[in-house]
């Protein structure tokens, strides 16, 4: 069997190419579907979404972050150390 995708001859009734890996099944499914089967688009508002969310949570991640250390930092005084509120 000859390779649709690169032409490097495969043994009869073999699964996928030796040269470049194809599978001939799903090459097959490809060829039929045809270069003009649409896909199902992404939701650009989505993703916008999905990211929003995660630069929401770094912040309040990275907010707690830093309030737990700048409370724990000590601030010199001329009478003393105190801690910082």
């Amino acid at each position: 069997m000859k390779c649709p995708n690169c032409g490097v001859s495969s043994k009869a009734g073999a699964a996928d190419c030796a040269g470049c890996g194809v599978i001939f099944a799903k090459f097959q499914k490809k060829l039929e579907l045809g270069p003009g089967t649409p896909s199902k688009p992404i939701n650009p508002w989505a993703a916008r979404a999905v990211a929003a969310a995660l630069v929401a949570v770094w912040f309040v991640g990275f907010g707690l972050f830093y309030r737990e250390r700048v409370s724990e930092i000590r601030v010199r005084a001329p009478h003393g150390t105190i801690p910082r509120r």
